[in-house]
């Protein structure tokens, strides 16, 4: 039977890579506007480990193409992103390659919880990590020794795309200041989707324009962070591929 590693880069499915790599192959879910240093991390796993990680996109257009054709940008009431750009595209991967199996990376104390189980007829989903009873301070450990712990900027802390709403304030005003093209990307696609109403669509809830707030900050020149977040960037919170299913 094929195996496979649901893979996002962070912590627990890195994990599964390094311990499981060798027999499975990690598939990433690429919405075609990820951050490019998660971009350039797939590569560095890539050369260091010498696994392949598949790259899927769902087909037709990338998930800012859609959003600008449609005018209608995710919230955390419709997260059309994760379903339509991360999950719908796994799983019409995983129909061609049937009988198989997944390996998700839930970790030991995230026991009760199944992310993607008995969703595609024909494939088996695993938890290797509960399996294993290796907990995310264990799976850190691994990293740690084989040098391949994520470790990404602040502004990508929180949310996984370029322009998502789960990220703090904070992080786009990080984003602002260190990934200026990205953070200009975000603003352009907010622009983009207003329509002739005249009420004005922001990507997130407490930031009345990604333009104002990122110009605003470029003047002032200053990071203005909570303490929760680590200058140096730092290891992410969570995988999250699945997490939300």
């Amino acid at each position: 039977m094929e195996k496979f590693i649901a893979y996002s880069g962070g912590v627990e499915s890195t994990t599964m890579l390094v311990l499981f790599g060798h027999n499975a192959t990690p598939i990433f879910a690429d919405t075609g506007w990820e951050h490019a240093a998660l971009y350039a991390w797939l590569d560095r796993v890539q050369e260091t480990t010498g696994i392949a990680i598949s790259r899927i996109r769902r087909e037709g257009e990338t998930l800012p193409e859609y959003i600008e054709r449609a005018k209608y940008y995710p919230s955390d009431m419709a997260r059309f992103c994760t379903r339509m750009f991360k999950i719908e595209p796994i799983d019409a991967y995983l129909k061609t390659r049937t009988p198989c199996e997944l390996m998700i990376g839930l970790n030991y104390g995230e026991q009760g919880r199944t992310g993607n189980h008995g969703l595609v007829e024909g494939v088996k989903y695993t938890y290797p990590l509960i399996d294993l009873k290796l907990t995310r301070e264990a799976c850190i450990e691994i990293l740690k020794e084989r040098g391949l712990l994520p470790k990404f900027p602040s502004y990508m802390q929180r949310g996984g795309c370029v322009g998502c709403f789960f990220k703090r304030k904070s992080e786009y005003q990080r984003m602002a200041l260190e990934s200026p093209e990205e953070a200009d990307s975000v603003a352009a696609l907010e622009e983009t989707i207003q329509d002739e109403r005249g009420d004005w669509f922001s990507v997130r809830r407490g930031i009345k324009s990604i333009r104002g707030l990122i110009e605003a900050e470029r003047r002032q020149m200053r990071l203005g962070f909570d303490d929760n977040v680590e200058d140096e960037g730092g290891v992410p919170t969570s995988c999250g591929v699945f997490c939300h299913r």
